[in-house]
């Protein structure tokens, strides 16, 4: 099960290439899940991502096989001029990114999450992996892009 992975190569180069370039992550601070939603710090104030704003949800997990590896969650939420807008969790393998899956699946309609959050909140990892964030913002522009349409 490789959600992304297999959009994305089923996808033409010029399509992936487009997909990049209408896309931006904002990185999200001092994360914690809530059942309103996802709470972060943004600006000095705590902020909340209400679960549904979250257009689309996805996890993978990003780095070389033999190096550093993180799990990383992008929550997409908009969509401006320039491209897809999402909001980046980070975090180490382990229970706070499983809660935070457990979460995304709970209360995020399933069509709007990556099968990725299904293995990673079952299993305790998710079930892609990329070995750089470009390559996984591409799959993820072209994945939300086939969601809504």
């Amino acid at each position: 099960m490789n959600d992304l992975r297999n959009s994305h190569a089923a996808a033409p180069a010029a399509a992936a290439r487009a997909a990049r370039a209408g896309y931006s992550a904002q990185l999200v601070r001092e994360p914690r899940v809530a059942p309103q939603g996802l709470l972060h710090r943004a600006d000095g104030a705590e902020r909340r991502l209400a679960w549904d704003e979250i257009w689309f949800a996805v996890a993978a997990e990003i780095g070389e096989p033999e190096g550093v590896r993180a799990i990383v969650f992008d929550l997409v939420v908009g969509r401006d001029e320039r491209g897809f807008l999402a909001l980046r969790l980070d975090a180490e393998a382990g229970p706070f990114a499983e809660e935070v899956a457990r979460a995304i699946q709970a209360f995020v309609p399933r069509s709007r999450c990556g099968p990725s959050i299904k293995s990673l909140a079952s299993d305790g990892v998710p079930s892609q992996w990329f070995a750089d964030l470009e390559s996984f913002e591409e799959a993820t522009a072209i994945a939300v892009a086939r969601s809504r349409g």
